[in-house]
């Protein structure tokens, strides 16, 4: 206790600048002595098997971070829950989706611990949710209590391991700061046998402008990497040609000793000239600024790299810079004309690290990195424009053509295969009314002309407006605080297809760039076609495989940000639907109700059980199911609570109070999110 007393006389000191009389000198010492022994509780793996993890913090999910980490149970559920640390049970809730069956303690430290996608709760707890599932009359519940209700001792049982929810069996364990604020456990808690080093797989360099390029493109350059034993790092298979402003990304994954699941390091480093000049390490994530995992992670299609650079907007907690926030300047200072080798450094909680290491070929000017481009190796149409946040990119393969927008002659840069030119939206202003500009491309006298149009509306931080495209045929309303930067949205209308269970009308578009994504909810709008009903439209984004997944079917965009006064065109009668990023959108009608098979027990059987399980798959492939009230189960006219896994599109409900002898019909009734609705009965008897 020296150590503590002399901080504490220390701290006193300065405090109250050797003024205090004996009783305040006596609050302090308890107050600052209490705290510090409430932070020294340590925390016990809350699990009596062997610490292995399926998931740890930080790793990416579709529109957040993974904000625990997960323990496996090797696929089985029933493993008794046991108490972190002293505390008490300050919430539980119950749920078909996300966490399921999951507890909130509050630690005596303040700090709470999340238990989540358990199969029950402790007793005291289990009685009281089911009392107040029985007073709702459904299965979704939440429940706040007092402190001096449900205490918890370090290692008490206080729940079972399940699968409810989402995910297989496992249980999902978060560590949050007194603020409620998610925190790495892994830092604060626990020690998981780890003498494995993260595996990196892919360096990403990404040109940021237009005048920065990777390979003599604007597109994000992907570099494989490969172990040298020699040296024991990872290597890139090929240098990278890069002239302007890039940044570096890293494809990696972490395992350890128990189980080979891949993991989330828990730092990465940019290294030049061995100096740091960058780092991220995932130790806390606030919920508000979750969604921002868009802005952290880098996707081509199905892969996933670490960024170690900011984007606009971007506020996360836990990165270091030398004040360019990660950006490299190639070409000018510290990264003259030559070579530049970079150094990428992944580390677990453990410490254990890996290197890769690639080398940049910096060139002298924009039209010599230009020139450089490699040659494509695959098939690749005659003319293409890819759409960047604030310019174009022509390309076009073979003979030279011309190519002019608004009677302006485009300047094409030769390239080993094609010619690529930049058209600036800058060069068309912000015009009042003018929300198209035509890019004609020229190959002679023997071939007809090609005309690519480019929109050209634009979205600011700080600005809410209501962006019409195609004669109001799709509208985009952005609030004020959607924006991270000023963006030219590309909008190319592409009529959708069907697919099992959806209708489409002629109402699609594709909207980029894709790596475009929003602060505060954007919301995509389109007009009802003349002669559909709105209850049955929905507003559906592609899932990338050719099917549809519904987003939202609010009529007349009641709850997104209000209509811009520079609207023009018709914004009433419209079917809207909240959005984070760009993608590709459609309208589309559903007229299919839901299927409903599978009732057990079966019709016309007879039973000996007096509480039957009653379970019915039920499975809708347009909008699908999106409230636990869109199903019921009825035993003879009278509503159970009934369970529903989403997972396995399985509902299943079980009388409360045993049955006497006799015939029973029991109903399974659902809708859909476009109003569909199916019912279907099964009898069966006790006796």
């Amino acid at each position: 206790m020296r150590r503590l007393r002399y901080t504490f006389a220390a701290a006193c000191c300065e405090l109250v600048g050797h003024r205090a009389g004996p009783l305040v000198w006596h609050v302090l010492l308890v107050a600052v002595v209490g705290s510090a022994i409430a932070q020294a509780q340590e925390l016990r793996w809350p699990l009596a098997l062997t610490p292995t993890l399926s998931s740890t913090f930080g790793e990416t999910r579709s529109t957040a971070f993974h904000n625990g980490i997960d323990l496996k149970t090797w696929g089985k559920t029933g493993y008794p829950v046991h108490a972190a640390a002293d505390g008490w049970v300050e919430r539980a809730r119950t749920s078909p989706w996300g966490f399921g069956r999951v507890i909130y303690v509050r630690l005596n430290d303040g700090r709470i611990v999340v238990y989540a996608h358990l199969d029950s709760f402790y007793d005291p707890v289990q009685k009281r949710i089911f009392r107040e599932q029985r007073r709702l009359g459904q299965y979704s519940v939440q429940l706040w209590f007092e402190k001096e209700e449900y205490p918890v001792r370090r290692g008490e049982v206080i729940g079972a391991t399940g699968q409810t929810g989402a995910g297989p069996p496992h249980l999902h364990f978060e560590l949050r700061d007194g603020g409620n604020a998610p925190m790495n456990p892994l830092l604060h808690a626990f020690e998981v046998a780890d003498t494995e080093s993260p595996t990196l797989r892919r360096l990403l360099v990404v040109p940021r402008g237009a005048g920065s390029l990777a390979d003599g493109g604007h597109d994000p350059v992907v570099v494989p990497l490969r172990w040298h034993a020699q040296s024991q790092r990872f290597r890139a298979v090929r240098d990278v040609r890069v002239f302007g402003r890039v940044g570096i990304g890293v494809e990696s994954f972490d395992t350890a000793d128990a189980a080979d699941n891949p993991l989330a390091p828990l730092s990465h480093s940019l290294i030049i000239g061995g100096q740091e000049v960058f780092s991220s390490r995932l130790q806390r994530v606030s919920f508000s600024s979750g969604h921002q995992v868009a802005l952290d992670r880098w996707r081509i299609g199905n892969l996933v790299f670490f960024t170690l650079f900011q984007r606009p907007g971007n506020r996360l907690p836990f990165y270091s810079s030398d004040g360019n926030a990660g950006w490299l300047l190639a070409g000018g200072e510290p990264m003259p004309p030559g070579e530049h080798p970079i150094e990428v450094v992944a580390k677990d909680v453990a410490g254990n690290e890996s290197r890769a290491q690639m080398t940049l070929l910096v060139d002298a000017s924009f039209a010599e990195a230009m020139a450089a481009a490699s040659p494509s190796n695959e098939p690749a149409p005659e003319l293409e424009v890819a759409a960047h946040e604030r310019f174009a990119v022509i390309t076009v393969r073979g003979t030279a053509p011309t190519v002019r927008v608004s009677d302006q002659e485009i300047h094409l840069h030769p390239q080993t295969d094609r010619h690529a030119g930049l058209v600036s939206y800058a060069h068309f202003g912000d015009q009042p009314g003018v929300q198209t500009a035509d890019v004609v491309v020229h190959f002679g006298p023997e071939r007809p002309d090609t005309t690519v149009r480019l929109t050209l509306q634009t979205i600011r931080p700080g600005e809410a407006r209501t962006l019409l495209y195609d004669a109001g045929r799709m509208a985009l309303h952005v609030d004020a605080g959607s924006a991270y930067e000023e963006t030219v949205p590309q909008v190319t209308s592409v009529e959708p297809v069907a697919s099992p269970g959806l209708r489409a009308t002629e109402l699609g578009f594709i909207i980029e760039p894709a790596t475009v994504s929003f602060d505060k909810w954007a919301r995509i709008s389109f007009p009802v076609p003349d002669g559909m009903d709105a209850e049955h439209l929905g507003v559906y984004v592609s899932d990338r495989d050719g099917g549809w997944v519904f987003i939202g079917n609010d009529l007349d965009g009641t709850s997104g940000p209000a209509e811009a006064p520079d609207a023009k065109g018709p914004t009433s009668n419209r079917v809207s639907a909240r959005i984070r990023a760009f993608g590709h959108f459609a309208l589309l009608e559903d007229r299919a109700p839901p299927t409903i098979s599978m009732l057990a027990p079966r019709s016309q059987t007879w039973l000996d059980e007096r509480r039957p399980l009653l379970r019915a798959r039920v499975v809708d492939r347009g909008s699908g199911i999106g409230k636990e009230e869109d199903l019921a189960i009825e035993l003879n006219g009278r509503p159970l609570i009934h369970i529903y896994d989403p997972e396995v599109d399985l509902v299943e409900a079980r009388p409360d109070q045993p049955l006497a002898d006799g015939e029973y019909v029991w109903t399974v009734r659902a809708s859909d999110q476009a109003g569909n609705q199916a019912e279907a009965s099964s009898v069966f008897g006790l006796r």
